[in-house]
């Protein structure tokens, strides 16, 4: 597409500077420059701004990814502190278990305590101490006495430490149970943000699916109409070389203006291909396209030279190609120079080899400072290298 409109530019300017086209061929051609260049400024625009969709669509579906990584690791989190707390809950409950059924034996001593003591009446310690036979005895009854009463003593001790015990283990509990009930209802928020970023990811998805095959279509619709306005030029182009010719034949004098290049080209710029002449993914469709010449990486403001003698036929903004210069060195042959931060000639102009008709930017679809370089010959694009 951007050679189909860049041929319609030079072709036509091409026809403007050839100082022996009739008067209304040329005015003709006047108004139908005008409104090509308004074609190729409205697809140019299109394009840009198809362009901005699509980076805008990969800003936004990476930031939805890296949100919906977030929610799914907020949520694992959540799913693990879940199973966590569920096994401290089981836990707790197995020592609840335990410590009642602890509980309840040391319960029943204490009852058979209570009956024995109910049954057969609580011990005179004074009796059984005033009883001893010997002094021996009176130790030994004296110790026996002790040990009752110090059984007794932690025996009601031990039940109430152990019911304190499974009163803090169901509180601990009702604590667990109470932080799973609010880890489920974060999980069900992140559950339902994981949804929602995953519907909007689709949403973009499909809206970028169908701006995509609207920009197709664009490149067709634009394509079939730079075609049948070349074939009009081309058309025209014969007319005004055969006016031309006519002129001159009468005035027996030739045109002045006209430089032969050498046919043998130099290199414009140096630096390394960043992307050869031929096939290549389109950085803005994403689908295999021609790429109808070579781009050389260079610096911002590096000089841009004429690769041989000839004719500017043309000096200004291409659609896609930006601020473009394009030489025509006769017998068939052009060569274009795009993305320009600035040119340094004009149509019309005659230019040696060498001569500095530009300097380097990243004007037009570009993404970084180089220079597209192509060839030209009889209207069709070769490989650079074969002329270089």
């Amino acid at each position: 597409m951007k050679t189909h409109q860049k041929i319609l530019s030079a072709a036509i300017a091409s026809l403007l500077l050839t100082g022996a086209v009739v008067p209304s061929i040329a005015d003709d051609l006047e108004d139908e420059l005008q409104d090509i260049q308004g074609q190729i400024d409205e697809s140019r625009s299109s394009q840009e701004s198809w362009q901005q969709v699509i980076e805008d669509v990969a800003v936004k579906l990476k930031a939805i990814q890296a949100d919906l990584d977030a929610a799914n690791a907020r949520l694992k989190s959540i799913q693990d502190e879940q199973a966590k707390v569920n096994a401290e809950i089981r836990q707790t409950e197995e020592e609840i278990r335990k410590a009642q059924a602890y509980l309840e034996q040391r319960q029943k001593v204490l009852n058979l305590r209570v009956r024995s003591i109910y049954k057969f009446g609580q011990l005179n310690y004074l009796e059984v101490i005033m009883g001893a036979k010997s002094f021996s005895d009176f130790a030994n009854r004296l110790e026996l006495l002790k040990r009752i009463i110090q059984s007794d003593y932690s025996l009601i001790l031990e039940i109430q430490d152990q019911k304190a015990k499974i009163e803090a283990k169901k509180a601990e509990l009702e604590q667990d149970r109470a932080r799973l009930d609010a880890l489920a209802e974060e999980a069900k928020k992140v559950q339902a943000e994981v949804a929602k970023k995953k519907a909007e990811q689709q949403r973009v998805l499909d809206n970028a699916k169908a701006n995509k095959a609207a920009a197709a279509q664009m490149e067709q619709d634009l394509i079939a109409r730079s075609n049948a306005v070349k074939d009009l030029i081309q058309e025209r182009i014969r007319q005004a070389e055969a006016a031309r010719q006519a002129q001159q034949e009468e005035s027996g004098g030739s045109d002045d203006n006209y430089v032969q290049g050498t046919g043998q080209l130099s290199w414009p710029c140096s630096g390394v291909i960043t992307s050869p002449y031929g096939y290549r993914t389109h950085p803005i469709f994403g689908r295999t396209i021609y790429h109808s010449g070579m781009d050389i990486g260079v610096d911002y403001g590096t000089p841009i030279h004429a690769a041989d003698s000839g004719t500017v036929i043309y000096s200004g903004w291409i659609s896609g190609y930006g601020n473009a210069v394009i030489i025509d060195h006769g017998g068939g042959m052009q060569t274009l120079y795009g993305h320009n931060q600035s040119l340094n000639v004009s149509e019309g102009q005659s230019v040696s080899k060498g001569d500095v008709i530009a300097f380097a930017g990243s004007t037009g679809n570009s993404t970084g400072p180089h220079c597209h370089f192509e060839v030209e010959i009889n209207g069709q694009a070769v490989d650079p290298m074969g002329y270089l």
